[in-house]
């Protein structure tokens, strides 16, 4: 009787253990880059408006962060680098706030820089020690205002195919030159 006892134990413990893990199925799929697609161009749309302010004390209301149904946070933000120089724009991509695989990351961020058409700028992909991955491209000052201007495609089925493959065969090389973030975060919450 404890035999069984700690089998089911054990059986338990395994699928809690695996409810807990990330489901990937949805991220990778086309009705996922639609609705990235979508909350993208909201959430650059909000960044934009808010270079020069002081960064917005809920992200999420203030329209430059948005929570996707595969439950993947994707917070944008923009940085005036200079009158001359530019801005520089971050994406950030957690799952739940959290870390998640390294294929996801990738696979986001090819994704994220085909949407905002900017795949030939130079740009940085890092990850934190907690798991969150972090997209950085400048965007020149003469190109600011093109860039400010054109808006993220809404994608359609055939279109979000065709990213998920473009996505998929240029994740390896972003994933290639991964960077690593040390991020300190204050204990007690200030």
């Amino acid at each position: 009787m404890l035999k069984w006892l700690i089998l089911g134990l054990v059986v338990f413990l395994i699928y809690r253990l695996a409810m807990k893990r990330p489901r990937y199925d949805r991220l990778f799929s086309p009705d996922h880059l639609m609705e990235l697609s979508r909350g993208l161009g909201r959430a650059k749309e909000a960044a934009l408006a808010g270079v020069g302010l002081a960064p917005p004390a809920d992200p999420f209301a203030a329209g430059n962060a948005f929570i996707t149904s595969a439950d993947i946070a994707i917070a944008y933000t923009v940085a005036r680098e200079g009158e001359e120089d530019g801005h520089e724009h971050h994406v950030s991509m957690s799952y739940r706030g959290g870390a998640f695989a390294r294929a996801a990351g990738g696979f986001l961020a090819a994704a994220i820089l085909r949407l905002l058409g900017v795949e030939e700028k130079p740009n940085v992909l890092a990850v934190s020690n907690s798991g969150v991955y972090h997209l950085v491209f400048k965007i020149p000052a003469a190109e600011e205002a093109r860039f400010a201007a054109k808006s993220v495609p809404v994608l359609d089925e055939e279109a979000a195919r065709a990213l998920l493959g473009t996505a998929m065969d240029e994740r390896g090389p972003l994933l290639a030159r991964l960077g690593k973030l040390d991020v300190k975060v204050p204990k007690g919450g200030a």
